[in-house]
């Protein structure tokens, strides 16, 4: 059962015109929560995150100060709800290909891999700054973080790779 027929059902159907607003506002950046969500806990897992997201922002949607942050408010929300399933101990799903995804050349599996196996704030701020382009003080605002923070962060996540990538190529 979709995430708006669950809430629809629990309210009884009634639908409020914050209520339809909200949905429509949704529809338009649910996509975006899946291509973000996909590679940090898997394409299933995604599509659970997104309907948590849904359900947790059709219930504070009325205490959203900026109805112009509403997308980058989603986002943090499904962000968060990430992070939380890897706190929780849930499996890392390796990154497969998803509804956007195309195979390019020269694309490395193995760098895949090992971009898997970053701790879960790394692995976060890589695919959001490669893989959707934010910028490191977007990133920031997203996840409540100073841009010296991230910018150490992703300087840390490189790093890592590097040596990752060279002990693979030793």
């Amino acid at each position: 059962m979709e995430a708006m027929e669950l809430y629809q059902k629990r309210t009884g159907g009634a639908r409020s015109a914050e209520a339809s607003d909200f949905d429509a506002r949704f529809a338009v950046v649910r996509s975006r929560l899946l291509a973000i969500c996909s590679p940090l806990v898997g394409p299933h897992e995604a599509q659970d995150v997104v309907q948590d997201t849904y359900l947790a922002g059709q219930s504070r949607y009325e205490r959203l100060r900026d109805p112009d942050a509403f997308d980058a408010w989603l986002i943090r929300i499904a962000i968060n709800r990430c992070i939380d399933r890897h706190r929780r101990g849930a499996r890392i799903v390796p990154l497969g290909p998803t509804h956007e995804a195309r195979p390019t050349v020269g694309r490395d599996p193995g760098l895949r891999e090992l971009i898997e196996r970053l701790p879960p704030r790394e692995r976060t701020i890589l695919v959001l700054h490669y893989g959707h382009g934010y910028r490191l003080q977007e990133i920031g605002l997203l996840l409540a973080l100073s841009h010296t923070n991230v910018r150490s962060i992703i300087a840390r996540a490189r790093q890592r790779l590097l040596r990752a990538l060279r002990e693979a190529d030793a």
